[in-house]
């Protein structure tokens, strides 16, 4: 099997039951692992030695979501940078971006831009981003990566990998 990046994204959390809360009820997350309180071997070797974490999994209909709280030594959540992030953002692929979105803002989170069709056309799929309570920026897609690759290099042709050169 290629390697493939649709197993799960480990995200830093501020409160456990909050955040299952808000997958569950913004994105239809399904707990695969309750919560529970993990530390030594490798969580020594990750994060430190003492280091104790909640830690549980919850699945989508494709990929999953490993939430992270520290318990010892306790951190909040840095605020994002979007210019200075490593992980930028998450893309969730949805059937409805605007009724999507209304969920995400009822269970706590917030639009960072409204929903618009991609390259303002209106035949195109709608997207936008939005953030999570605890700050984590999820971009939702009314469409497959395949499809977002195809409008790129349409709108952008130079985007086209066979064009492309390493310097």
């Amino acid at each position: 099997m290629s390697p493939r990046v649709d197993h799960h994204v480990a995200l830093r959390v501020s409160d456990m039951d909050a955040a299952i809360r808000f997958w569950t009820e913004a994105l239809d997350a399904r707990v695969a692992t309750a919560p529970v309180l993990r530390g030594g071997g490798y969580f020594d070797a990750m994060f430190g030695p003492g280091a104790r974490v909640k830690v549980a999994h919850l699945v989508l209909d494709g990929g999953s979501v490993e939430l992270f709280e520290f318990v010892e030594p306790r951190r909040a959540v840095p605020p994002s940078d979007q210019t200075g992030d490593g992980l930028m953002h998450v893309g969730v692929r949805v059937d409805d971006a605007p009724a999507t979105l209304r969920r995400i803002q009822a269970a706590g989170g917030r639009a960072i831009m409204p929903v618009s069709h991609m390259q303002d056309r209106p035949e195109n799929p709608r997207f936008c981003y939005c953030v999570t309570p605890d700050g984590h920026v999820i971009e939702l897609l009314e469409c497959d990566h395949p499809q977002i690759v195809r409008q790129i290099i349409e709108a952008i042709p130079e985007a086209a990998p066979e064009r492309y050169t390493p310097a």
